[in-house]
């Protein structure tokens, strides 16, 4: 019954807050043992909660911090492969807080054309073999969007480079990646094209 109560009281407090809008900032502390939380109702008739927990769990990033972190693409017809790699990539970030990564994923290449964001991304890990579009096509296409961004090509079959050159001479064929791959070759690979 206490729980309910409480419940009760608090939808009360953001009713009356709803309803007759104070000019000030009010703040409820909530106890709880060995973490801080707050509940916060703003006085321009509108509410928000704000949950502080442990600093080191939940730091609030600035745009400075967050400028500094890497983004790739991975675009990848097999949903197994873009969500082994993203999950992998991802629990680095553990390991290795100064050079964080987001990753984005798609699983269909003409979806990842039209959502491309130039300027956006650092690196670009594309599946050679797709449906619609092949990876090359894909890559020709973002690179007329976006110059700088850094391309990696994926695929489970041998390549013949010279060809490559022959059919698509303006894409750069500098970083390949065979599949299978394992992860400590992955991260190396990914994180040396970041750098």
């Amino acid at each position: 019954m206490q729980i309910a109560e409480i419940a009760l009281t608090i939808a009360v407090v953001i009713i009356l807050f709803e309803v007759l809008p104070v000019k000030s900032f009010w703040s409820i502390p909530v106890r709880q043992p060995a973490d801080e939380h707050v509940i916060t109702v703003p006085g321009s008739g509108g509410f928000s909660f704000l949950l502080m927990q442990k600093q080191e769990e939940y730091k609030t990033l600035t745009r400075e911090q967050q400028r500094f972190w890497k983004r790739i693409l991975i675009v990848d017809d097999d949903n197994d492969i873009t969500t082994t790699f993203k999950t992998v990539i991802e629990e680095s970030n553990k390991n290795n807080a100064s050079k964080r990564i987001e990753v984005y994923t798609s699983n269909d290449p003409i979806l990842a054309l039209s959502d491309f964001k130039p300027h956006f991304y650092d690196l670009l890990l594309v599946d050679i073999n797709m449906p619609h579009m092949n990876g090359f096509e894909l890559c020709g296409k973002i690179l007329a969007i976006d110059i700088n961004v850094k391309v990696c090509f994926m695929s489970s079959v041998e390549i013949n480079r010279e060809a490559l050159r022959e059919i698509y001479p303006s894409l750069s064929l500098g970083c390949f990646i065979r599949k299978p791959v394992t992860i400590d070759y992955l991260l190396e690979r990914i994180r040396s094209e970041l750098d």
